[in-house]
């Protein structure tokens, strides 16, 4: 209960349901919104390119500046970008017709400030609670975010289908707004002399991008766990909504409302292993190189059972089965960054991680879609259940990783 008495993890994790509900809510709105408006698959598609491409483009940059100001800035500062292009995107429906540039730039804007948004609220994290409630803080962040986004969607189908789509925006705007409110509420204690001293000598942003490589190469548990990240996300590209809704239909014979069940029984069992995390902190803590191995290892097996499932309700057990390890192993993997890489590097790390994993989960995903036009859809899975198995043989073939132990000392921030 410590950790519910913490005034800022409260206000943070609030504002992380209110603006990841905002995020969801304008992802399903938009598309929606374009492909009602043009009929076209590709012009929609467009949506998600003006979403992955930010990503990509500034990943390190967004990263060597959560680190070079105040995280709690940068989150309100995001937050308010946010809203304000939302606001510009409701001129855009004011006015009457689809300006499908301009909505482009404004999804492309928004998802830029999420990418500076997402490293500073994940490196913000210990400096609000102590090193002993890391695990159960970054639970709770983890199983709030698959949450949100599974009421994020159900409640942006039924909104787009039930109300204006300009009011829909309104809504949306509301939740940047909210959010900014709560996360200027969290009252962190000022850097003293000597960290303000440090902050103005910090090097210049292509520097500091630098420098953040650079001590991701050479970290002995985070080079390692990165590399096992990216690897991971490798077969994680058979899991696109695409390829799911192909094996519903090809392998077994059913259709949408499977592959929906599918999904949303996922994000149910993360937020099962999210509780799962949170009461078996102290364990999580002694072996995460191994947890992290152990998971990987499981998601190999589990995706040969899925790959082989005869019936649907075979497969839809197995996806419930896959969210909770997923779940523990994203808030172990999570964990132990913070408690390993130092403290003003962490944005950075964090940055240059989500840039890694988006662009190999991007990459792999078109290769398996490529394949999958030319091999069974069966295969396929089985395929990736092997890449999991090669995964889980690196992870706890490499000592410093397979060694690692999430420590309770606080950083000096």
């Amino acid at each position: 209960m410590i950790l519910w008495q913490n005034r800022n993890f409260r206000l943070l994790w609030l504002a992380q349901i209110i603006s990841g509900m905002g995020d969801v809510l304008y992802s399903v709105g938009v598309m929606v919104h374009v492909f009602q408006q043009t009929g076209s698959a590709l012009q929609t598609t467009g949506v998600l390119i003006a979403q992955s491409l930010p990503r990509f483009l500034l990943g390190p940059i967004a990263g060597a500046m959560v680190d070079h100001y105040p995280r709690q800035r940068v989150l309100i500062v995001m937050d308010l970008v946010r809203a304000g292009l939302v606001g510009l995107l409701l001129l855009f429906v004011q006015q009457g017709s689809v300006n499908l540039w301009g909505i482009y730039l404004v999804v492309a804007g928004i998802t830029a400030a999420s990418t500076f948004y997402q490293p500073a609220r994940i490196a913000i994290v210990p400096s609000l609670v102590k090193r002993f409630n890391l695990v159960r803080a970054n639970s709770v962040l983890v199983g709030t975010a698959q949450g949100t986004m599974a009421v994020g969607y159900m409640l942006g189908g039924l909104l787009t289908l039930r109300i204006a789509f300009g009011t829909f925006v309104l809504f949306n705007l509301l939740t940047f707004l909210v959010s900014a409110t709560l996360t200027a509420l969290m009252q962190i204690q000022p850097c003293s002399e000597a960290e303000k001293q440090a902050q103005k000598a910090r090097l210049p942003l292509r520097q500091s991008v630098q420098e953040g490589y650079v001590y991701l190469k050479d970290n002995p548990v985070v080079r390692p766990l990165v590399v096992m990240e990216l690897l991971e996300h490798v077969p994680h590209g058979i899991w696109t909504s695409a390829l799911m809704l192909v094996f519903a239909e090809k392998a077994l014979r059913a259709g949408a409302d499977a592959w929906g069940t599918m999904s949303a029984l996922y994000f149910a069992g993360m937020m099962v292993g999210a509780v799962v995390a949170s009461v078996a902190a102290k364990r999580l803590e002694r072996y995460p190189g191994l947890i992290i191995g152990g998971n990987a290892l499981a998601s190999g097996v589990l995706t040969f059972l899925f790959a082989l499932s005869p019936v649907t309700w075979v497969a839809v057990v197995l996806a419930f089965l896959f969210g909770p390890p997923s779940a523990v192993r994203d808030v172990v993997q999570d964990t132990l960054l913070q408690t390993v890489a130092d403290d003003e590097l962490l944005g950075r790390v964090y940055a240059l991680r989500e840039m890694g994993r988006w662009v190999v989960y991007m990459l792999a995903g078109l290769l398996f879609a490529w394949l999958a036009d030319r091999m069974p859809i069966r295969t396929i899975y089985l395929l990736g259940g092997g890449l999991y198995l090669l995964t889980a043989v690196y992870a706890l073939a490499n000592k410093p990783l397979r060694q690692s132990q999430i420590i309770h000392q606080q950083p000096s921030i």
